[in-house]
């Protein structure tokens, strides 16, 4: 019996040592990655795709690695070309894809956005633009998707035709928002250009110009992450009363590691120009670049290109950690004019004609 009894003992802290044991297993274990990849291909290749609206940057084919998880943006443009831009969600450990097919914008016209209240964010073709007012340029000929998002309004979309070297003029009235059952969340960091993400997904930029809207969001509580390269990451809580709008001020702190880099966040009045850094393209404004190498002897020539208007250049140097706003106020070209000496030479040539004539006509009646 005593001997039945000690081989039962140790069969049991037999057992107990291997759930220990895989006790132990399950806390050192590593966690499941909480990152993936985007891989992003363009036709033609060649193209700078933009992942959420600055924060990192190639050109295609490539692949954006270690991306958080969640949904992010990516923007996709080459000279040329209607911008292409996407929403994608990144899975842990998996890669997601981005397949753009770019349309050639052969016949560029514009539009023009008013709005009242003034200071909507204004997207095209889910592009942001900035805040209205605002003349978004370089668009291709057809229909495109104007939206609006104002905190306290209601969101406004509608589709608006594009024609060949015209502008569409459309004035907006937003409404305010009656018995919401959502509420809203204003945005802002010094400095700006921070990537914003709520719940882990990705919501826009803060701007100069003011906040970022995130609108139509269920009550309860939410994550907000800011990331600006250069800074630490500022994580915050908010809470989202239905019919109220809760506020954001992030000020973002340097990193300890002196930064190597800079960075830019260019703008253009009207938005759809080319902007090109020593040459090299970079993108469509409005823009934000991100991790600028720095060289202290190099001078930085920054152009932008827009059909219908003067190119805007200005120059200087970078310094580690500084962010750089660019606001230009592009200039229109004057009308095409014709030569008047050309066009008057028609009826001194018809003139000149009829008096040969007359003049055969008299030597022959004589």
């Amino acid at each position: 019996m005593k001997k039945t009894f000690l081989v039962l003992l140790i069969i049991a802290i037999a057992m107990i040592g291997i759930v220990s044991a895989n006790g132990n297993d399950e806390v050192i274990k590593p966690s499941v990655a909480q990152t993936g990849n985007i891989y992003v291909n363009s036709n033609p290749s060649g193209a700078s795709a933009v992942l959420d609206n600055g924060y990192d940057q190639l050109t295609t084919p490539g692949t954006f690695t270690a991306v958080i998880t969640g949904w992010h943006n990516v923007q996709v443009s080459k000279p040329g070309y209607q911008i292409y831009s996407t929403s994608i969600q990144v899975i842990p450990g998996q890669t997601s894809n981005v397949y753009a097919t770019l349309v050639p914008v052969t016949q560029p016209g514009s539009i023009s956005v008013s709005s009242n209240p003034l200071s909507a964010s204004l997207y095209v073709d889910t592009i942001y633009q900035g805040l209205t007012n605002q003349i978004v340029g370089n668009l291709a000929v057809g229909p495109h998707t104007v939206t609006l998002i104002k905190s306290g309004y209601q969101d406004y979309s509608q589709t608006a035709t594009v024609y060949n070297a015209q502008t569409t003029y459309l004035s907006i009235t937003l409404i305010p928002l009656s018995n919401p059952t959502t509420g809203d969340l204003d945005v802002t960091s010094s400095p700006s250009g921070a990537s914003v993400y709520v719940n882990g997904a990705y919501k826009g930029e803060t701007s100069s110009s003011g906040p970022l809207y995130v609108t139509g969001l269920s009550p309860g509580t939410y994550t907000v992450v800011l990331k600006k390269s250069g800074y630490q990451d500022y994580t915050t809580t908010a809470n989202i009363v239905a019919g109220t709008t809760a506020q954001v001020s992030a000020a973002l702190q340097a990193t300890s590691i002196p930064p190597s880099t800079a960075s830019a966040e260019i703008i253009s009045q009207p938005s759809g120009a080319n902007v090109y850094v020593n040459n090299a393209y970079k993108g469509v404004t409005p823009l934000s670049l991100e991790d600028i190498p720095i060289d202290a002897t190099k001078t930085y020539t920054v152009e932008l290109r827009l059909e219908g208007y003067k190119s805007y250049t200005t120059s200087g140097s970078l310094s580690p950690g500084q962010n750089v706003v660019i606001n230009a106020a592009l200039t229109p070209l004057p009308p095409p004019t014709t030569t008047k000496s050309s066009l008057s030479m028609v009826p001194i040539v018809a003139a000149l004609s009829v008096m040969g004539l007359l003049s055969m006509i008299l030597i022959k009646k004589r």
